[in-house]
């Protein structure tokens, strides 16, 4: 037996498009039956007159990946034959360039809400270059791989082969025949063991000293200078390993970032650096550091990565595969709603829970966005203060607000609004990747908003919800309705309504 897609082989170069339905085909043994089940679906075969061929209608699959397909012929004697094959759904060529535009632009989105968080400055005075030329961020990474790293890499083997040390102070046990300083005499180590009428002779206490504690200098190789360098490969490393997950880079790229990271590795792992302490705090440049030609380079690959700080989504956004879009895009809308409430005039940050610096290296940043939590709390003048939450869930009985029905309701983003002696309210922004045959909101998802709108209160009872938007990867106008809800096309580089319609939503 031989099933075929659309009339071709289904084999491993078979495959079909997201939500295309397909025609299965096959060519019954003769005396037998068919029946072909999809995953967990038996379908339903259909004959075409004078044609032998058993055929099934596989409908439009929504997601995309592998299902497996079973083959069961069947002969009236009791005899049954299976065969087992796979069918492949690709994503749209549409999908996957949004995938690839989406996780781009978190990335643009990340460095400009650090920048943003920081109220307008970063560490080491980095600023986000304009919009324009801006480079993609694996063009970014990628720029670390020029001349200055190979001038760092080639110093800090110099510096490896002889590092430079410092006396420290330091106390060594000393035979008391050797010793030149006898001031501690009486914290010398004693033999514990006495023979019987020795205990108050003299004579017989210094033959049972074994050694006295003397200072004297030791070489050491933990200086300021190498906690510089110490910090500087490991931070190296850092990029590195995120451009090596880079994907699409080319080949020649990613055979050079191997090469670079085979380096680093070795360099790290030096005897030298194993007892060099960590660098708590960046103290400007010392002597060493601008007379010493190793040195200097050091410190010159420090400065270049103070101005471009490390700036990286959680693994559970960066790890969302193509299969999973609309909550990429959910994930996308979540940082450009955060960062037009940061441009916002009139509001003041007062706390952020998006960012943090990471601890062992201050020019990384970590961005992570916590479901159920607080991404933003946000003050004005008038003693309002507003939470940007992602993936709130309000409850039936919740304070203090709460469902006012027997569901609990998870609208993707709520900005709560709590002013003084006022009832909370809360402004719903809902992702839906999902287009109509118009290239608008479908009616259902509109089904949604007025659902929010409808169901989220406040403990008294009364209805809480001001406004829903519902963001969708459209383009075009949005559509704002005098019920509350509103339909905005949200894209990257596309995005011009969504500060408009929040701050009218808040007037």
């Amino acid at each position: 037996m031989q099933l075929l897609l659309d009339g071709l082989p289904l084999g491993e170069a078979a495959a079909i498009d997201e939500w295309r339905s397909a025609e299965i085909s096959c060519l019954s043994p003769a005396g037998a039956s068919l029946r072909l089940w999809l995953g967990d679906l038996e379908l339903e075969p259909f004959l075409r007159p004078g044609d032998p061929a058993w055929r099934w209608r596989v409908p439009a699959q929504g997601g995309v990946g592998s299902f497996a397909i079973l083959l069961l012929a069947a002969w009236p004697d009791g005899r049954a034959e299976e065969l087992r094959e796979i069918l492949r759904v690709r994503p749209r060529k549409l999908d996957e360039e949004r995938y690839r535009a989406l996780l781009d632009d978190l990335q643009r989105l990340g460095r400009e809400l650090v920048f943003a968080l920081g109220g307008g400055a970063a560490p080491g005075g980095w600023t986000p270059e304009a919009d324009a030329g801006q480079p993609a961020p694996a063009e970014d990474l990628a720029g670390l791989l020029g001349p200055d790293l190979d001038r760092f890499l080639a110093a800090a083997e110099r510096i490896a082969l002889r590092p430079p040390d410092r006396l420290r102070p330091g106390v060594d046990l000393v035979d008391p025949g050797q010793s030149r300083d006898l001031s501690a005499l009486d914290r010398a180590r004693i033999d514990a063991s006495a023979a019987p009428g020795e205990a108050g002779d003299a004579a017989a206490l210094a033959r049972r000293l074994i050694a006295i504690p003397e200072h004297r200098p030791a070489a050491s190789h933990d200086s300021y200078e190498n906690r510089l360098l110490k910090r500087t490969l490991a931070s190296l490393a850092r990029r590195v390993a995120q451009l090596q997950a880079t994907l699409g880079l080319p080949d020649s790229a990613r055979r050079r970032v191997a090469d670079v990271a085979d380096q680093l590795r070795g360099l790290r792992a030096r005897p030298f650096l194993t007892d060099v302490s960590a660098l708590s705090q960046f103290a400007g440049p010392t002597p060493r550091l601008q007379r010493d030609p190793d040195y200097r380079a050091v410190f010159r690959m420090w400065q270049l990565l103070r101005r471009r700080p490390l700036i990286q989504w959680d693994a559970a956004t960066l790890a969302i595969p193509v299969q999973d879009l609309p909550r990429l895009y959910e994930r996308w809308c979540a940082a450009r709603v955060a960062l037009a409430l940061l441009h916002m005039p009139g509001l003041r940050l007062v706390a952020q829970g998006v960012a943090h610096q990471e601890e062992d290296d201050e020019m990384a940043w970590g961005l992570r966005l916590a479901e159920g939590g607080a991404l933003l709390e946000l003050g004005d003048t008038a003693g309002a203060r507003l939470t940007l939450r992602y993936q709130a869930r309000y409850r039936p009985g919740g304070a203090p607000l709460r469902s006012l029905d027997r569901h609990t309701r998870v609208p993707d983003l709520a900005l709560e609004i709590a002013r003084p002696a006022a009832p909370p309210r809360v402004i719903v922004l809902d992702a839906k990747y999902r287009l109509d045959a118009s290239g608008g909101v479908p009616e259902d998802a509109l089904a949604d908003a007025y659902s929010y709108l409808g169901s989220i209160g406040a403990a008294d009872g009364s209805r809480a919800a001001l406004a829903v938007a519902l963001l969708y990867p459209g383009r075009g106008a949005a559509e704002v309705y005098a019920s509350g809800a509103a339909a905005l096309p949200l894209l990257p580089g596309e995005d011009g309504e969504l500060a408009g319609w929040i701050t009218e939503a808040l007037r």
